[in-house]
């Protein structure tokens, strides 16, 4: 089959879709990739890449084409810039490439639903079907940047995901609770809708159950520290936790690990709340090197923004930290609250509850070896429903499907 896959963000940026296009390549498939040019890291455009340089290159197997995008930097303005160049270069470049030899265009769409655009420009020319999938749901996830709802960009947003996600032969969501969205909201039809969570990369598995006894109960979380992330929850469970002395004298340490644009205020926050000595920042690392972090957990916190429905969705943090086989400490709605449970592999209460995540934190220190076993319970769930093997399985399968239906 040929795959011609569509995502602003590859490599060497680290992002799941490098290892989805890796798998794509060692199954037998030819790939080619149309992306940016990788900025996300470091903010500016790496040099090697500059002056119209690597524009075309093989990585892992697959072609990759790259098209011209505004540098990242900081601040909404200029990531606003970032999404809307990659849209329009892209736009252009598959109007006037060269056909490419493709049975399907597959969209990794994390944010924006403006990567939609090159994809399904050039489906329109060589009548191939796009499938999306969708792990952030536009626009909703603009009220994380604190754009209301009635305000015009809101709205210009609306009308433009709307048209968009309509527009996809098929769309693969990654939580449950968008398929609701989809159809009630964007009036997405119910029946062009699939359900495919996200797996856990290989990395984690080969460590499932692996504790390290240092007397100390080290909670650990992973990832993006943007505002939906809602860190501060995290720090102001463990302000609650000294101030009541809800470890009961239990020595415990919260590790951050992962960069965004909320990561300073966050410092700020604990040097304000008095809490430096309990919360550690580790900056960003780059996944090879996250095994010895995920080794030192004992209990995994997953946290989102309580209040609005990016809170329902199920980030992708979440199957790895199930396949790690280690309990969870949640604050967070929706989806992930019902996995957690569902799941029985740890505790969670509903999101931004600060005061609800320090008492099950401190009942997870408390009677921790009770917990390691619900730690074993995420692991099955895992291998139940999120593995890597059945993730692609299921893919192809919906490749397939959907060609013969429009044959």
């Amino acid at each position: 089959m040929d795959i011609y896959v569509v995502s602003e963000y590859y490599y060497p940026d680290n992002f799941k879709v490098n290892d989805m296009v890796r798998e794509f390549v060692q199954r037998g498939h030819n790939v080619t990739t149309l992306a940016g040019l990788p900025d996300y890291e470091t903010g500016t455009v790496r040099k090697e890449y500059r002056f119209f340089r690597r524009r075309k290159e093989t990585v892992d197997g697959a072609k990759v084409v790259r098209v011209s995008t505004v540098s990242r930097r900081t601040g909404a303005f200029f990531r606003i810039l970032t999404y809307s160049s990659f849209a329009f270069n892209g736009f252009i470049h598959t109007k006037l490439c060269r056909k490419p030899s493709c049975d399907v265009i597959f969209v990794n769409q994390i944010t924006p639903i403006l990567q939609a655009i090159p994809a399904l420009s050039l489906g329109k020319r060589i009548k191939k079907p796009v499938v999306l999938y969708c792990m952030d749901i536009w626009p909703e996830v603009l009220k994380a940047w604190d754009i209301k709802e009635s305000s015009l960009f809101f709205r210009c947003a609306m009308a433009l995901s709307k048209k968009l996600y309509r527009k996809c032969d098929l769309i693969l969501i990654s939580s449950k609770p968008f398929r609701e969205y989809l159809t009630k909201v964007i009036g997405v039809d119910d029946e062009r809708i699939v359900y495919l969570p996200q797996y856990a990369e290989d990395l984690y598995e080969n460590i499932a159950g692996k504790y390290l006894e240092n007397g100390v109960v080290d909670f650990l979380f992973a990832g993006n520290i943007g505002s939906v992330q809602d860190i501060e929850c995290i720090i102001k469970a463990v302000k609650h936790i000294e101030d009541n002395n809800l470890n009961n004298g239990k020595e415990y340490k919260v590790h951050i690990v992962g960069d965004g644009i909320n990561l300073e205020n966050c410092k700020n926050l604990t040097k304000e709340l008095d809490v430096v000595n309990q919360v550690v920042f580790h900056g960003r690392h780059p996944l090879s090197e996250m095994k010895r972090f995920y080794e030192m957990a004992d209990c995994f916190l997953l946290t989102m923004r309580g209040g609005d429905f990016i809170s329902m969705t199920l980030p992708g943090k979440a199957q790895s930290y199930l396949s790690v086989g280690k309990p969870i400490a949640g604050a967070i709605d929706g989806a992930a609250m019902e996995v957690i449970n569902e799941a029985d592999c740890g505790l969670c209460v509903r999101g931004s509850d600060h005061e609800g995540l320090a008492s099950i934190m401190a009942q997870i220190m408390l009677d921790f070896e009770t917990y390691k076993e619900k730690g074993h319970n995420g692991r099955k769930y895992y291998l139940d429903n999120f593995t890597k093997d059945s993730f692609f399985d299921s893919l192809f399968d919906i490749f397939v499907d959907l060609q013969e239906s429009l044959r």
